[in-house]
C-alpha cells in the first residue's frame, strides 16, 4: 500500500526529484512536480522525449470502447482529464470504428452491444465498405486520438518554461539519485519490483489509398488487427495482436532479440524484419480493401503489462512505492495525468493550475 506523507512545511529546504524516463507519464509527472515547486530533473536515455513507447503507441485516446472484458477500467473519465489537460494535442478528424470478428472473438456482437449501453458509450450500428468479409458487427463511435508529435512539442516548451533540467541520452548515475528526495521511476516496467511480460512489438507506418483516409479501425476481441491514422499525416498505424510482436518473455528485464536490438527505440525505421506481410494477410480477412499499401517504415518497442491479464486483456496503471522511489507501471496515455496527480499525492505536494 502506497503511503502519503504529510504536507511539506513552511520554509522546507527546496525539495529535490529525479524522474527517469521521458515517456508521456514520466514528462507529464515532471510537469506537475515541477509545478508543485520541487526542483525537478527528467532524465532521458533517447535522444528525445517520447520516443520509446510512447511514439511507438498508436495514439488512440480510449473511451472505453477497445475493453469489454475489462469495463471497471474507467478510460472514459480519464480520457476527458487527459484532454482538460492537454486539449490541443487532440485531434478529433478521424472516423472511428469497433468491429467484431464473426469467428475467434472472445465477445458477441450482441454482448458487445450490451457492453456499450451498459457502460453509456454512444454507438451507430453501420456497414462501412471497406469493412467485409469476418466481421459480424460495426459500430461508429465518437472517440478521438493524440496527435503525439504536437504532445512532444508542448511538453518540451512546458519542460523549459518550468526549469526542469531535461538531461537526453543518458541514464541517471547511482550519485544523482543518492543525492534527491524523491525518484520517480517512470522506464514502463524496466525496473519493476515483480516478473513482468515483455513483449517487443512492431507497428508498421503505411501509406493507403484515399478511401481509407481519416478511417480508424479495431477488430475485437481476440488475436485482431487495429489501423489508426497519424493525426495531420496522410499515413496509417497498422498493428496486428499476433504478428506485431516479434518476442514475449516473462520476467524481470526483457530479452530482445539480436536482430532487432538496434531498431528499439529508433523512431522510424525501415527494414527487412517488419512483418507488414503477415500483418496485411491477417487485416485482410476483415479489410479486403488494403490492395494499395506503401510500407513507409517500422516502429519498435518493448511494451511492459502485467503476466496475468489475458481474461481481461486490460492494461492497468499501477503505482508502487519503496522509500524515496516510485515507480509507474503505465497503461493507457489516458492514465498520465491521473498518474501526475497521484504522485503529488503520495508525495505530499500541491496541485497547481495549468495554465
Amino acid at each position: 500500500m502506497l503511503s502519503r506523507p504529510g504536507p511539506w512545511p513552511a520554509g522546507v529546504m527546496t525539495v529535490k526529484v529525479v524522474v527517469i524516463g521521458g515517456g508521456v507519464f514520466g514528462a507529464t509527472a515532471a510537469c506537475a512536480l515541477a509545478r508543485s515547486g520541487c526542483t525537478v530533473e527528467l532524465v532521458e536515455k533517447n535522444s528525445d522525449i517520447l520516443r520509446g513507447a510512447s511514439f511507438a503507441n498508436q495514439g488512440r485516446l480510449h473511451y472505453g470502447y477497445h475493453y469489454p472484458r475489462a469495463p471497471h477500467v474507467g478510460l472514459r473519465a480519464h480520457a476527458d482529464a487527459f484532454e482538460r489537460r492537454y486539449p490541443d494535442v487532440v485531434y478529433r478528424g478521424s472516423a472511428h470504428f469497433y468491429c467484431i470478428a464473426s469467428e475467434g472473438s472472445a465477445v458477441s456482437g450482441p454482448e458487445y452491444l450490451e457492453f456499450c449501453r451498459r457502460q453509456g458509450l454512444p454507438f451507430r450500428v453501420v456497414a462501412p465498405p471497406f469493412v467485409r468479409g469476418d466481421v459480424q458487427l460495426c459500430v461508429q463511435v465518437e472517440e478521438a486520438s493524440i496527435d503525439i508529435a504536437a504532445l512532444r512539442r508542448q511538453l518540451r516548451a512546458e519542460l523549459a518554461g518550468l526549469g526542469v533540467r531535461v538531461r537526453l541520452g543518458r541514464e541517471a548515475t547511482p550519485a544523482e539519485l543518492a543525492g534527491c528526495d524523491w525518484v520517480i521511476d517512470a522506464t514502463y516496467g524496466r525496473s519493476w519490483r515483480r516478473p513482468l511480460q515483455y513483449e517487443v512489438c512492431e507497428t508498421v507506418v503505411v501509406r493507403l489509398g484515399s478511401r481509407w483516409r481519416r478511417a480508424s479501425v479495431v477488430v475485437l476481441d481476440g488475436r485482431f488487427v487495429s489501423l489508426d491514422p497519424v493525426p495531420r499525416q496522410d499515413l496509417h498505424l497498422l498493428y496486428d495482436v499476433e504478428h506485431s510482436v516479434h518476442a514475449r518473455t516473462v520476467g524481470h528485464a526483457p530479452v530482445i532479440p539480436g536482430h532487432l536490438a538496434s531498431l528499439i527505440d529508433r523512431g522510424l525505421v525501415v527494414t527487412p524484419h517488419t512483418r507488414l506481410p503477415q500483418m496485411l494477410d491477417s487485416a485482410r480477412r476483415f479489410l479486403p480493401g488494403l490492395d494499395k499499401v506503401a510500407y513507409v517504415g517500422s516502429r519498435f518497442a518493448v511494451r511492459s503489462v502485467l503476466p496475468d491479464v489475458d481474461a481481461t486483456d486490460e492494461r492497468p496503471t499501477v503505482l508502487e512505492r519503496d522509500g524515496n522511489t516510485i515507480a509507474i507501471l503505465s497503461g493507457k496515455l489516458n492514465m498520465a495525468v491521473w498518474a501526475a496527480d497521484r504522485l503529488l499525492e503520495i508525495t505530499g505536494r500541491e496541485p497547481a493550475e495549468v495554465g
